[in-house]
């Protein structure tokens, strides 16, 4: 007569006790999404009491969930795959862009919609490696300025930029306060002005003549 196999008795450890508890326990990406906006306001009150408003906090909240929430980005087959670059001697892959074009004040708008605000590539440079190596590198382009970087420095401006757009949007957070007290001038007075000021220049001019 087949036996009948009977479930196993045997007492859980207490070390796998303690990490089902504590994965039981773990808050979900949700939770910690919802704590956000109450975490933010508190350390904003506590760290930065003379910036601190509502409004200011929950804009910040809401850029810290925005970043957490979106998914994780992903590279097209041109920007994942190396193509030969005869001038340069090694291999590139096409670039990931800002659709944010230059912001360069010395340009035209023209000039400016020409280049990414922020671009980025992979490069491989490997002439005649067996003489002078391989080399992979993160080209970071910031309008009309490139920086060549290690893969492990790459994550040093990476982990910098994060830090950046955090203060960034302090700063403008600042800015817009401050923008509420700004004002059109009279253009009356603006050209009177610029009247007195011609006039001025003219006596100093003629006075050397």
């Amino acid at each position: 007569m087949p036996s009948i196999a009977q479930a196993s008795t045997a007492t859980p450890k207490p070390s796998d006790q303690r990490d089902d508890q504590l994965a039981a326990e773990a808050p979900t990406l949700v939770d910690l999404l919802a704590a956000i906006p109450h975490a933010v306001d508190t350390a904003m009150r506590a760290a930065l009491p003379e910036r601190y408003t509502p409004e200011t906090a929950a804009q910040i909240a809401a850029g810290m969930i925005a970043r957490l929430a979106a998914p994780a980005p992903s590279l097209t087959a041109a920007q994942s795959t190396l193509t030969a670059d005869i001038p340069l001697g090694g291999w590139m892959t096409a670039p990931v862009e800002s659709a944010l074009r230059d912001i360069d004040d010395s340009c035209s708008d023209a000039e400016n919609a020409q280049l990414p605000f922020l671009a980025a590539k992979t490069v491989v440079i490997d002439y005649r490696s067996q003489a002078y190596g391989r080399r992979t590198e993160v080209w970071l382009d910031y309008g009309r300025t490139t920086g060549s970087l290690s893969p492990a420095k790459a994550r040093i401006v990476l982990a910098a930029m994060r830090t950046f757009t955090d203060q960034f949007e302090a700063v403008i957070a600042f800015a817009e306060e401050s923008a509420v007290r700004d004002f059109e001038g009279d253009p009356e007075i603006a050209a009177a002005d610029r009247e007195a000021d011609d006039r001025r220049i003219r006596a100093i001019t003629e006075g050397r003549a």
